[in-house]
């Protein structure tokens, strides 16, 4: 069983370089590969440059997740239709790392929502994950390293 380290941080709201999209679960890994791909390919063409590792973040619609995945930047672009600006949000948030397989974040994202509700906290807007590791660099799953990010404030205060 893995464990998990819980740490409760507050984080800068960032700008970021994104594409969005409603995709299955199904369909995700290769829409990321294309998305981070558009991404980059923008801020080449426009002189920019990512100021840390991918993210996705996402809102789950029942069989569907809307996600919007790039990286951030140092300050907001103009985009181009496909590829937007947006950020992500500062305050207060829960945040771990998993080690390994994507197909077994799940059990990072319930020690992370097990924490919260135990130390007073609820959810307080979609979460992302950031993605230090490329699958195409590190074949070894096990070293795969990546963020579950939960932003969170007090239960009983409004979203």
């Amino acid at each position: 069983m893995l464990t998990y380290a819980i740490t409760m941080r507050e984080l800068t709201t960032q700008p970021t370089a994104v594409v969005r999209t409603e995709v299955t679960a199904e369909d995700m890994p290769g829409w990321l590969t294309i998305a981070y791909h558009a991404v980059l390919e923008y801020l080449r063409n426009y002189g920019a440059h990512p100021t840390g590792p991918p993210f996705a973040l996402f809102r789950f619609l029942g069989d569907t997740v809307a996600v919007e995945a790039g990286f951030p930047v140092y300050r907001e672009i103009e985009g181009d239709g496909f590829v937007e600006p947006s950020t992500l949000p500062g305050g207060p948030a829960a945040v771990t790392t998993h080690l390994g397989r994507y197909e077994d974040l799940e059990a990072a994202y319930r020690a992370v929502r097990e924490w919260v509700a135990a130390h007073g906290y609820q959810s307080a807007g979609p979460q992302w994950e950031v993605y230090y590791t490329d699958p195409t660099a590190e074949a070894n799953p096990e070293r795969w390293r990546t963020d579950v990010v939960l932003p969170c404030r007090p239960a009983g205060g409004r979203e």
